[in-house]
């Protein structure tokens, strides 16, 4: 069952390296992955990353290749997602993406529409919850 979704400063969170990223959820190191890219490139001549979700904990992340000197193993916390379906859903069409020259911007770009439309269901729950305690306030005082 997915978690909560990450608190918005979490998005972006950064780990030095895969361990330190496992280590900081154990939620993370029992769970499944599922590949979402091995190259996606940043730039013509930037730096190689892969991108993976963590089937427990929810998160989309991306890990750099390359030698820890230059920036391996670092990682970033992209998103959080709530199931797989709606992974593939929201980024349609990666594998296609994945490996052509700056790809990485279209991944960035699909993420942030991703949690865009997350913010707007956050609030529009957080409206509706709002609305019936008020609505439960009149009746209350009605009473």
């Amino acid at each position: 069952m997915p978690r909560e979704p990450i608190a918005a400063e979490h998005a972006g969170s950064r780990y030095p390296s895969l361990s330190s990223f496992y280590l900081a959820d154990q939620g993370r190191i029992a769970s499944r992955e599922v590949d979402v890219g091995l190259w996606w490139r940043d730039g013509a001549d930037g730096p190689l990353y892969r991108a993976a979700w963590v089937c427990d904990t929810g998160e989309l992340y991306l890990v750099r290749l390359g030698p820890v000197e230059a920036g391996g193993g670092e990682v970033e916390i992209l998103a959080q997602v709530a199931d797989r379906d709606e992974l593939e859903k929201a980024l349609e069409g990666w594998r296609d993406e994945c490996g052509a020259e700056d790809s990485l911007a279209w991944l960035r770009e699909r993420v942030a529409r991703l949690r865009d439309r997350a913010r707007r269901v956050r609030q529009r729950v957080a409206t509706a919850a709002a609305g019936a305690l008020t609505i439960s306030s009149i009746v209350l005082l009605a009473t």
